[in-house]
């Protein structure tokens, strides 16, 4: 099962087992309307009983969850959510890896070889030359295929040569 990270568990609120709930994904309506199943880094499951906003934080209540003490114990814990396939609207960047990288011109870059999740989201992608660390923004990205299996973009003139290692 393929899962993407939703948010972390910051900490307790109120004492019936509801947790301020730091967000990591971009479709919080999606991934934390009631009854969505949520899992934790050793495959637990937790049902999403609700989810509202307090002055600028978002509180989860979760069905395994009813008491304070069960939330001080998830203290810092990240949930994630089964992630499908990706399509032309959704990417999931575990689905990037293995794709062809090509310029607009049809020239081959390369092949990712691994997707870098960190503050700037970075795409390894292997070359004949070596490796190079590609930033995923979207001044770069025109068009990912997985019909055809093929990236393409538009990078600045010397960033291969620049990010080769």
């Amino acid at each position: 099962m393929d899962l993407v990270r939703v948010g972390k568990i910051t900490r307790p609120h109120g004492i019936r087992g509801e947790v301020v709930f730091f967000l990591t994904t971009d479709e919080p309506e999606k991934r934390l309307k009631k009854g969505e199943v949520l899992f934790d880094k050793d495959g637990a499951e937790y049902t999403v009983k609700g989810k509202r906003n307090f002055q600028s934080q978002t509180l989860l209540s979760l069905s395994q969850i009813d008491s304070r003490e069960k939330a001080e114990a998830m203290r810092g814990e990240e949930l994630f959510a089964r992630a499908g396939a990706s399509s032309e609207e959704e990417i999931y960047f575990k689905d990037l890896v293995g794709l062809l990288v090509e310029s607009e011109d049809g020239e081959k870059i390369g092949t990712v070889a691994d997707v870098i999740d960190n503050p700037q989201i970075l795409l390894e992608i292997k070359r004949e030359e070596g490796r190079c660390l590609v930033p995923w923004v979207k001044e770069f990205i025109k068009q990912v295929d997985f019909k055809s299996g093929k990236i393409t973009m538009n990078l600045p003139t010397g960033l291969l040569s620049a990010c080769s290692y």
